[in-house]
């Protein structure tokens, strides 16, 4: 059953990069007003850029955090939440991005001539496609796991429990019953 619930930590972490990868390409494309554009300095403008980076990133982060809790947060007390099972699968996803990235990068030879601010900020631009994404992600995911781990000290120990009631059980055995059996060596008395 361990094995069952780090596979799907891992998996979840890979399949929660890849949507917020897809997710921030969508939300970049979509864009703001011209209006907005204008007043900001173009849509080619650091402060414009650094702020859909943003945005886009405390989205996924937001979406990390509720993903990421849902996946690891135990039922019972014993079962940990595998937060570094899910950081795995985020690290092997984002290294499929980035080859993938890398791979496109090199096939577009315009893209060798796109400032350095487009291709570390904005979702749509490869190999990184958003260097603050993978923060809000893994942001997102470590504090899931902080938050599921609180619960699962929060959770009733069910083996301690186990325990006192066996304790309660043995302490309700009517005391006048001997337990010494009929046969048995009493201790030698010094």
């Amino acid at each position: 059953m361990k094995a069952a619930r780090r596979s799907i930590a891992f998996f979840s972490g890979l399949l929660l990069y890849c949507f917020g990868a897809g997710a921030a390409m969508k939300y970049a494309s979509t864009g703001l007003p011209r209006q907005v554009y204008a007043q900001l300095g173009g849509r080619n403008s650091l402060q414009v850029m650094l702020g859909e980076a943003v945005a886009i990133a405390l989205i996924l982060f937001i979406v990390a955090l509720i993903w990421g809790y849902l996946t690891l947060r135990p039922q019972r007390r014993r079962h940990r939440p595998y937060v570094a099972w899910m950081m795995s699968g985020i690290g092997a996803a984002w290294a499929g991005w980035l080859i993938f990235g890398a791979f496109s990068f090199a096939l577009k030879p315009r893209a060798y001539s796109a400032p350095l601010q487009s291709l570390l900020l904005s979702s749509n631009a490869a190999p990184l496609f958003g260097a603050l994404n993978i923060f809000g992600v893994v942001g997102g995911v470590w504090l899931a796991g902080r938050l599921a781990k609180r619960r699962q000290e929060g959770l009733p120990s069910t083996r301690s429990r186990r325990r006192s009631e066996e304790a309660a059980a043995e302490a309700g055995a009517d005391s006048t019953v001997s337990t010494i059996a009929p046969h048995s060596v009493s201790p030698p008395a010094n």
